[in-house]
């Protein structure tokens, strides 16, 4: 997978913005490519912002344009996530420190509320107790895992491959 490095305030700025992170995950969950128009029902933002927001991520090559179609005369540009990993220098010490460390808690919180959202829709619809197999449903976990260097270099390869091969909307 391709690795973007973001490296200036400028880019970090662009990524950081929370309106464009939500249209990221957006693109990332949705089983195909949408287009401005159907972002913005999604999250209640106006068309021409979410085309302002898109072509901001573009730059970064983080969001790709996949096809345009005619529709009742109007061209419609359809826009997928880029599969990218992208990375914001969390191994430098520099100025710009602050910003990443909000960036990350961000991200690590929306994965949270989008765990819980799932969890919550998932109770309604296959009843709460079904919920209690971790195996079927998932779980968080925290603890401390003791391993050695080479098996957490081997985790680490499975999780960046497992990752990489699953990122992508799969056929049902």
């Amino acid at each position: 997978m391709k690795k973007i490095r973001l490296t200036s305030k400028k880019e970090l700025n662009i990524y950081m913005s929370p309106v464009r992170q939500q249209l990221l995950r957006q693109l990332s969950i949705s089983h195909g490519p949408m287009t401005p128009k159907m972002l913005s029902d999604k999250l209640q933002i106006s068309p021409s912002s979410v085309q302002h927001h898109i072509r901001k991520l573009r730059e970064l090559e983080v969001v790709d344009l996949d096809h345009t179609k005619v529709i009742n005369g109007i061209k419609a540009s359809y826009y997928k996530a880029a599969q990218v990993t992208v990375q914001i220098g969390l191994d430098a010490s520099d100025e710009l420190d602050p910003q990443r460390e909000v960036l990350m808690e961000n991200i690590i919180s929306e994965a949270y509320k989008g765990f819980r959202r799932q969890r919550k829709k998932r109770s309604v619809t296959i009843g709460a107790g079904a919920l209690d197999d971790p195996v079927e449903w998932g779980d968080i976990k925290s603890g401390v895992v003791h391993l050695p260097d080479e098996k957490a270099k081997e985790l680490l390869r499975f999780i960046a491959e497992f990752i990489d091969e699953y990122s992508s909307p799969q056929p049902t």
